[in-house]
Order: structure tokens, then sequence, then C-alpha cells
């Protein structure tokens, strides 16, 4: 009889759990179904659990303090395909961060920008990365989503947008560790524009304020890429060399090396013609 109590008390717990969510559903226990839910795979093959767990949300998302239900709605509003209502619902999950954190508010906006690059749903990403520079206008947060919405835009062939982006980071935010990396994607900008010349002022630029910064072999690879399809090829070979004189170990040093090369060859080529 003793053996029995324990399992007839977690019956009755159990029990009296279901029927306290089926009463008042918690944002952890909606959590928990739409991670089942998630696991499962195909949306639409569990549509009524979707629109049942959507139902819920909504329902608690208007009380005070349930903010994260918003979050659950706009994800059962992704798997269901239903993209208006996810971007409102994001929406409102991200004004009430920013009401309460605009830490919160940032992480958030972060964290569902690179999700959606990851998963290359680059126009979407665009839309979330416009809203937190429309959000947050200062600092490191303008600076990342400035360069992320210039590296969207490079992505998606937009060159233009692109380059207006990244020289906003560059210019405006000089000192914030991502102005580097929005160089190296500007570079990559003015090269896809057809603008070496351009391309080699930035790459320029950058290794004179950023003597530095970890990433000066990618630098320094950029400028001698800059600087060949300019047709400078002493200022490449040049660039070659202190890639492979000062950052030796760089993941670029092989193909400095096939660069020099090759640049070597081609410079014989045309004095022999």
């Amino acid at each position: 009889m003793s053996r029995s109590l324990p399992l007839a008390v977690a019956v009755l717990l159990a029990a009296s759990a279901l029927a306290q969510e089926k009463k008042a559903p918690t944002v952890p226990t909606l959590e928990a179904r739409l991670t089942a839910l998630l696991a499962e795979g195909a949306a639409m093959e569990r549509q009524d659990a979707y629109e049942a767990l959507l139902a819920d949300a909504s329902a608690l998302a208007v009380q005070p303090g349930q903010e994260r239900a918003y979050l659950i709605i706009a994800r059962c509003c992704e798997a269901l395909g239903k993209h208006p209502e996810k971007e409102l619902a994001f929406r409102h999950y991200i004004d009430a961060l920013l009401a309460r954190s605009k830490g919160d508010a940032e992480k958030a906006l972060r964290s569902e920008a690179e999700a959606l690059i990851a998963r290359r749903e680059l126009y979407a990403a665009v839309k979330v990365l416009e809203r937190m520079r429309g959000l947050l206008p200062e600092g490191h947060a303008a600076a990342y989503a400035t360069y992320r919405l210039g590296t969207c835009h490079l992505w998606m062939g937009n060159h233009e947008e692109a380059a207006d982006a990244l020289t906003e980071v560059v210019q405006k935010w000089p000192q914030d560790p991502i102005a580097v990396q929005a160089c190296l994607r500007l570079v990559r900008c003015r090269l896809g524009q057809g603008t070496p010349g351009d391309a080699v002022a930035v790459v320029t630029q950058a290794l004179h304020d950023h003597p530095k910064t970890p990433y000066r072999d990618a630098l320094l690879f950029d400028a001698a890429t800059a600087h060949a399809m300019a047709r400078d090829y002493y200022g490449a070979l040049v660039a070659y060399q202190r890639l492979l004189r000062e950052v030796p170990d760089s993941p670029y040093a092989s193909l400095a090396r096939a660069g020099l090369i090759k640049l070597r060859s081609d410079v014989l080529e045309r004095l022999q013609d």
C-alpha cells in the first residue's frame, strides 16, 4: 500500500496541473507546447494544435506582464505562414520590451535578425533591422543594425543601398569594433560595383585607422585584390608581401602566396610582350 501512494499522489498532481493549465495557461506552459510542436516538424500537419496554442497565447498576451506571449503568437503565425500577423505580434512584443528595458528589446531584435539571416530570409531581416535602427538610433545597437542592414543588401545584390549603410557605419561609428567589419563589406561592395579605386581608398583608410585590428590580414588581402583590380600591380604586390610579413600564420597566407606567384607571372608576361 505504501508503495502505491507516491504513484497515486503523482497522478493526482499531474491531473491537477493539467486542469490548472486548462483554466489559466501560463507563458512557460505555452512555451513548452510550442517547443513540442516545433520538434514534430511540418506545421500544417498539426495546424489544429498550432491554432489552439495561438488562441491561448492571444488570450494571455493582453494581460499585464505577459509580453512573452506575443513571441509565442509570432512563432505560431510564422509556422502557419501568417506573416503579416507574425510581424504585428513581434512588433507588440518589442514595444512591450522597450517599455521595460532597451537592453531586452535590443537582444530580442538581434536574435530575430540573426535567425532570419541564418535562414537567408533577407527581406524579412531587413525589415527587422530597419525597425531596430528606428527604435535604437544611437550607440552600438544602431551600428550593429546598420552594418547588418548593409550586409543583407550586399547579399541581395543591392550594392547602392549596401554602400550607403556600410559607409554610414564607417563614418558615424568609426571607433566601434564593428566598423572594421563594415570596411571589409564596403570593399567587397565597391568591387561589386566595379569601382576598385574606391575600394582601395576604403581599405587604405581602414588600415590607417585600425592598425591593431584582428582583421588586419583580411584588410591586407582585400587591399591586394583591390589594387590588382585597379591595375595597380605594384600596390597589390606590396599588400601581399605585407600580409605575409606581418601576419604569416593568417588563413589568407596561402592565398597571398598564390596571388604573388600569379602577379609576378603576369608582370613577366607583360614585360616579354
